[in-house]
């Protein structure tokens, strides 16, 4: 096996194919990348057993063949190397780097034990812009539960009906859901992986030009990127049906400074942590009046209290939340104002965007102790 690369070529491709690397297993194979060449193209696969990834690039092919190479190893090599075209040989069981600088060696592995990505034809499928669906993946994946207890929550529910795709993301305190209007009339359910998600918002593009294929059949889900396509396996089990949990009607409106609330839980959270261990965190407590709201906190570390001057309609309220769960939800939202929408102190609170039902985040209320 010998081949010549583009160095940037190179990058790029490691820059999305690493990310699905196995870093804690029990199997060496897997924490390594498998680098094949085929035709005038060099292909790089990880694969996890659970999410994995192929990215190929153009070569110069001297000699056909297949190698395994630690993933971590590889990439750190290739990330500090001066030269803009690099060589690669695999003699006897040794894969050989060479730049304008060095000569680096590599211990291999089998390729033929490499677990290979599963070939499969996709059932449905739809296409986006890679900055929306990146877009959609950060505004819901905090919502989605650590909990393997309840493995389906550890995914987000993805849907495209009547040309609308949506990410649903639930986590038993919580609910993260955004749509979008598609050109596609293809119609799909699947449950697909937290990890998986969070892995693609660092290889999706922000460039508004570039698209991705999103295709789901039974058991996995199959993303297209350009050079680069990652395998996932799908989250069986029942998805709630969140449409019957989300209130319709609204006792208390408020039109707020996304960034003015972001900055006020962010200062005032900070009595809501842990003094010792057998201490609980202490809730967040906003109280509406027609003036604004203000958001305080008590706990054994102090107290703090803020007023934010604010639109406000309807009744008066006073109500507990964990910091966290609004502080996550704000830090999604890049729009400057925001609806917070309420019926009572132990009723789900909305946070929706002010133009659109695109974005909708519920999260329930703690309950606040009675001095």
């Amino acid at each position: 096996m010998k081949f010549k690369c583009n160095k940037n070529d190179l990058l790029i491709c490691l820059s999305s194919v690493t990310k699905t690397a196995s870093t804690k297993t029990t199997m060496p194979i897997l924490e390594g990348i498998l680098i094949e060449t085929i035709g005038d193209k060099v292909k790089f696969t990880t694969n996890d057993l659970e999410l994995g990834s192929e990215y190929v690039i153009n070569a110069e092919i001297e000699i056909e063949g297949k190698i395994v190479v630690d993933s971590k190893m590889f990439n750190e090599i290739i990330r500090k190397l001066e030269s803009e075209h690099i060589t690669f040989e695999l003699k006897e069981s040794i894969f050989i780097i060479k730049s304008a600088s060095g000569i680096f060696k590599l211990s291999t592995m089998n390729a033929e034990d490499y677990p290979k990505l599963p070939v499969f034809n996709v059932d449905n499928s739809i296409i986006i812009k890679q900055s929306i669906f990146k877009e959609m993946i950060k505004k819901t994946i905090f919502a989605t539960s650590q909990d393997e207890n309840r493995p389906v929550y550890t995914g987000a529910l993805v849907t495209v009906e009547e040309n609308i795709l949506k990410i649903v993301a639930i986590d038993g305190f919580r609910m993260a859901l955004r749509q979008q209007l598609l050109d596609s009339s293809n119609n799909f359910k699947a449950i697909i992986p937290g990890k998986t998600l969070s892995e693609l918002t660092k290889i999706l593009s922000d460039d508004e030009e570039q698209t991705v294929k999103i295709g789901v059949n039974r058991n996995q889900a199959l993303f297209e990127m350009g050079n680069c396509i990652v395998v996932s396996r799908i989250i069986e089990g029942e998805f709630l049906n969140y449409n019957s949990v989300i209130p319709n009607e609204f006792e208390t409106k408020i039109k707020i400074k996304t960034k003015q609330l972001l900055e006020s839980l962010d200062r005032v959270s900070l009595f809501s942590r842990e003094v010792s261990e057998k201490e609980k965190k202490a809730p967040i407590k906003i109280l509406i009046n027609m003036e604004g709201i203000e958001v305080s906190c008590i706990s054994q570390a102090g107290d703090a209290k803020e007023n934010i001057v604010s639109v406000v309609e309807g009744k008066e309220l006073e109500i507990g939340f964990n910091p966290r769960y609004l502080i996550e939800a704000l830090k999604a939202i890049e729009n400057d104002e925001i609806i917070l929408q309420f019926t009572t102190n132990i009723s789900p609170m909305i946070i929706k965007e002010v133009h659109g039902n695109d974005y909708i985040y519920m999260v329930l209320p703690v309950k606040l102790r009675q001095d």
